[in-house]
């Protein structure tokens, strides 16, 4: 099956398991390459909106994938009572993923791998799951049709906060020295100057300017580094 480079990396962080969960499964790639590529042997496919599964459904029936199981949830809320031990959350903004893991930690305390793919509000997300006993074991920096992407690995445990600049855009690709980082921090900093400097021209915004410029500072300092 051929996957576009975001889902590709969703995809390679996912360890093999008996049985994973695909919320938000949308048209049902991910679903259908879980099993295609033997990560899983069985798959819920959970959307909240009925035609996204009935779209996952037929890929599903056309590959004959009898493997993938659909269920209409709103996040975690049909996986009650289910073993699962891969949930892949992504295609959505970092608040909603927040808020469904928020609103399922009784379901997700049972389950041993969380890939996550925020489109946005990276740092509420990370936020949320260091201070709710989660641990990020590993990201991926990914450019995909004009756009860049931060994928998590997430499993249970306990770590300290890393540095704000951190929680915004990530470490392991920084560790790792990869170029696609660099370009994207390249990109954030142009980001970062240029709220500033429309910022000034408004009233009451010393506060705000402030948070961006430290911001601005320390992407400059990683940028060093990279």
């Amino acid at each position: 099956m051929e996957l576009t480079d975001r889902l590709r990396a969703i995809l390679d962080f996912v360890e093999p398991a008996d049985t994973a969960a695909d919320i938000g499964c949308d048209h049902g790639m991910i679903s259908a390459a879980l099993i295609e590529e033997k990560k899983a042997r069985h798959v819920f496919a959970c959307d909240i909106s009925p035609m996204s599964l009935k779209k996952a459904g037929l890929l599903a029936e056309e590959r004959g994938y009898t493997q993938i199981e659909t269920r209409l949830s709103d996040g975690l809320a049909a996986l009650k009572g289910e073993a699962i031990d891969t949930v892949i959350i992504a295609g959505m903004g970092g608040l909603l993923i927040r808020d469904i893991l928020a609103g399922g930690l009784e379901i997700a305390a049972h389950t041993r791998q969380f890939v996550l793919g925020p489109q946005g509000n990276e740092y509420e997300l990370r936020r949320f799951l260091y201070e709710n006993g989660f641990v990020l074991e590993n990201e991926a920096i990914v450019r995909d049709d004009g756009r860049y992407y931060q994928i998590l690995n997430v499993k249970h445990g306990k770590s300290s906060l890393p540095n704000e600049i951190y929680l915004f855009f990530g470490y392991y690709p920084v560790l790792r020295r990869e170029v696609l980082q660099k370009e994207f921090l390249q990109c954030k900093r142009n980001e970062l100057a240029t709220i500033i400097e429309r910022a000034g021209r408004g009233k009451n915004t010393e506060n705000y300017i402030a948070n961006k410029k430290k911001l601005l500072r320390e992407v400059e300092e990683v940028l060093k580094c990279l």
